[in-house]
């Protein structure tokens, strides 16, 4: 049989809120990759392609990964960069959703005061948000 002191609440509440932070990193990688340094290259592709949209003369050089991704799919720059735009958008409400539920989840932890309160402000449900991940 477990016993949680009162003494033991906020060890508790910092585990459970380690184990939110993991649970969302790896919904987060159903719709990322996460080879290093991957991120950079992805927000560099949003930038090129921002500047890109705001600007179409911009020649070749000053947007060498969008370019090279085009080049590489057969593409158009235009049609690139509104595919780099359209995915950066579906992102941003998918981790902004992600992000939602994990800051709640961790503030009602945080406000909990019994363990069995903490633990079940610990569980949040992504099922809605994985149904969504792509299926590569």
């Amino acid at each position: 049989m477990r016993f949680d002191l009162r003494d033991d609440l906020p060890t508790l509440k910092a585990e459970l809120q380690a184990d939110i932070d993991r649970s969302a990193g790896e919904v987060r990688l159903l719709f990322i990759t996460d080879a290093p340094g991957q991120d950079m290259i992805y927000q560099e592709k949003r930038r090129e392609a921002e500047a890109f949209q705001a600007n179409p003369d911009l020649p070749p050089e000053q947007t060498p990964h969008m370019t090279a991704e085009a080049a590489a799919f057969g593409m158009t720059r235009v049609a690139k960069a509104s595919e780099i735009l359209a995915q950066a958008s579906a992102w941003t409400a998918v981790s902004a959703m992600i992000e939602t539920r994990r800051l709640s989840a961790k503030a009602s932890v945080q406000a909990a005061t019994s363990p069995f309160v903490a633990r079940g402000a610990a569980v949040v449900d992504w099922s809605d948000i994985a149904a969504v991940a792509p299926s590569d």
